[in-house]
């Protein structure tokens, strides 16, 4: 029995169309979450109502097609959590913080390691234990209450194995967003292509210019607010042949401003006023 075949098709086909599509990151975690609990609950039924054609075709959707899937519900559910959750502090903290998940990541890998081991090596010799669901050792395995609930949809091994693949997929995400992190603190950041030059240079001062990056941070005018002050400024910097050396002493000195502390975004506001006015022949 391959009739699940469509659904996990149709699956894959809407997470890469989700993936396109231009929302923030929490509300495209979320309808990823939503996409994968559908499709399990559809898998459910699915199997529920039909039989698989042998024992082969019962451990293939128990060793690999369900654990891809839960593998996603489990990475985007971190990934959730980790937006949410994630401590609005310096670099390094941030840092330490990703580096403690990884942590636990390795913890948890290690209490399980023969099996991690058995299943990255594609090792099938313990199959018929693993991912058949007439395995009278089920209970011996599982800590899942779902098990117990719907055991026509479990084997003793389908969730480790989605566990197995979810470690390797936040690992990769927690190492890339630690890098990220880095390259922020130094001013690198990876680009295949070559160094952006434009005929668009900054003519107001430097001052100017971190204000009106402040500004755009706050407002969420840029990913929605989603993005690193200092990560903004120098890549917008970059567009403006631009170089800025300590932005937040910058926006030290604005802050101690006695008068106007925001001089720029008046200044802009003014002008465009004027503009407005002339054009209305005022």
């Amino acid at each position: 029995m391959k009739k699940y075949i469509p659904l996990v098709e149709q699956y894959y086909v809407q997470q890469k169309e989700l993936s396109l599509k231009k929302n923030t990151k929490i509300v495209k975690l979320k309808l990823h979450i939503k996409q994968a609990k559908e499709i399990l609950q559809d898998l459910r039924v699915n199997i529920r109502n039909r039989k698989f054609k042998d024992y082969n075709d019962e451990i293939h959707f128990f060793k690999q097609v369900k654990p891809s899937i839960y593998a996603d519900f489990i990475f985007y559910n971190n990934q959730l959590k980790y937006q949410v959750g994630k401590p609005n502090s310096t670099n390094s903290i941030l840092k330490n913080y990703l580096k403690n998940e990884l942590k636990k990541l390795e913890v948890k890998k290690r209490k399980n390691l023969e099996f991690y081991r058995y299943y990255k090596h594609k090792s099938t010799f313990l199959d018929h234990i693993y991912f058949l669901r007439e395995n009278k050792q089920l209970e011996l395995f599982s800590t899942d209450i779902s098990v117990y609930l719907d055991s026509e949809f479990y084997t003793s091994h389908d969730t480790l194995a989605a566990e197995v693949l979810a470690y390797d997929l936040l690992t990769n995400f927690y190492k890339k967003e630690i890098n990220t992190l880095k390259n922020i603190s130094t001013g690198i950041f990876e680009d295949n292509n070559k160094k952006l030059k434009t005929s668009l240079n900054w003519t107001a001062s430097k001052t100017d210019f971190v204000e009106l990056m402040y500004a755009l941070k706050v407002s969420g005018a840029i990913n929605t607010g989603n993005i690193n002050t200092k990560e903004l400024i120098i890549k917008l910097s970059k567009v403006f042949n631009l170089e800025i050396s300590n932005s937040y002493k910058t926006y030290s000195e604005i802050k101690n401003r006695s008068l106007e502390r925001t001089k720029f975004l008046n200044k802009l506001t003014s002008n465009l006023q004027e503009k407005l006015d002339y054009d209305d022949g005022i």
